[in-house]
């Protein structure tokens, strides 16, 4: 008989902590920086930096780093079901906060709220499809 190798399993053991170097940090360590100076950026309007300017980059930029650190956690912990949940939070993420830049940059409301849930359909799609996709080989 031939001798295979046991699956090995990706997921971090419970209690371990993350390494500052770990993608699960970094990730949303970007996405909320680079979403803060964007948000900031946008509501100058090209003029000088304001103290209100550097008060909403970084409570926008600190609260998308936030949710995408959690909805992270939590999804790794639902891994191999729930996939439409895990996907809603996603897609939910992604269109409010285009929507919300959008607002930023003088948009209406009315078509701020309608490209947030063109985006949010998307990213829906897409990570409902990815979940599916991945869960065939758990």
């Amino acid at each position: 008989m031939a001798q295979h190798a046991a699956p090995v399993s990706r997921r971090r053991p419970r209690g371990a902590a993350l390494a500052p170097t770990d993608p699960a940090v970094v990730l949303p360590v970007v996405a909320g920086t680079a979403y803060g100076f964007w948000a900031a950026n946008i509501q100058r309007y090209g003029e000088a930096v304001t103290g209100g300017n550097i008060a909403l980059g970084f409570v926008t930029g600190i609260l998308v780093a936030a949710l995408c650190f959690g909805i992270h956690q939590w999804s790794a912990a639902q891994a191999g079901r729930h996939f439409f949940a895990r996907a809603g939070a996603w897609g939910v993420l992604a269109g409010a906060s285009v929507g919300f830049l959008h607002s930023l940059a003088d948009g209406g409301i009315l078509w701020s709220c309608f490209l947030g849930g063109f985006v949010a359909a998307g990213v829906f799609v897409a990570v409902y499809y990815r979940y599916y996709s991945a869960s065939e080989y758990v």
